[in-house]
């Protein structure tokens, strides 16, 4: 499921494992959001009319998914899950991930209470006329998109139709 890439950029590593939630997470990573905003308010693409928000997050092969959606951007995350225990990896590396969708590259990020985590920015800067409700909706129809299966239109084929009149004969 992971492909790991060095990035030598961030010689950052964390020197623990680290643990998977064994309770949904979305309370308390929405919590560690909202205390990095008055670090990006002053930022000219911090968008002033948009709060923080996150759908519940979904256990998808025994780890937390969900997206994000902050007054700068809309990205989808992964954390581990109940009873998971995540390799350290240096903050800044790149892991492709294979979800349902499509295969996505993530970031390894950390904050206080969520010190490793995989982030997927989506969306950034947001879009200076989206409105919070929007962004909520958008939001929530990314985590909806990236775990569901791809579908394909069905193709006509005519001579499928020919074979159904040779069965009428």
């Amino acid at each position: 499921m992971y492909r790991h890439e060095k990035t030598p950029q961030n010689a950052t590593a964390l020197l623990n494992s680290v643990s998977g939630f064994e309770e949904n997470p979305t309370e308390t990573f929405l919590a560690e959001m909202q205390k990095i905003v008055p670090e990006m308010q002053d930022l000219p693409f911090f968008h002033h009319n948009i709060e923080c928000f996150c759908p519940k997050f979904v256990l998808f092969e025994g780890q937390w998914v969900g997206s994000v959606l902050t007054p700068w951007m809309i990205s989808v995350v992964i954390l581990p899950g109940p009873q998971q225990t995540w390799e350290p990896r240096e903050l800044g590396d790149k892991i492709t991930v294979q979800l349902p969708y499509k295969a996505l590259t993530f970031t390894v990020s950390g904050i206080e209470t969520v010190p490793q985590y995989l982030s997927c920015s989506l969306h950034s800067p947001l879009d200076p006329n989206l409105t919070h409700e929007q962004a909520i909706q958008l939001t929530q129809d990314c985590q909806r998109m990236i775990l569901s299966m791809p579908i394909k239109q069905a193709t006509f084929d005519p001579d499928r139709r020919n074979l159904f009149k040779a069965m009428v004969k």
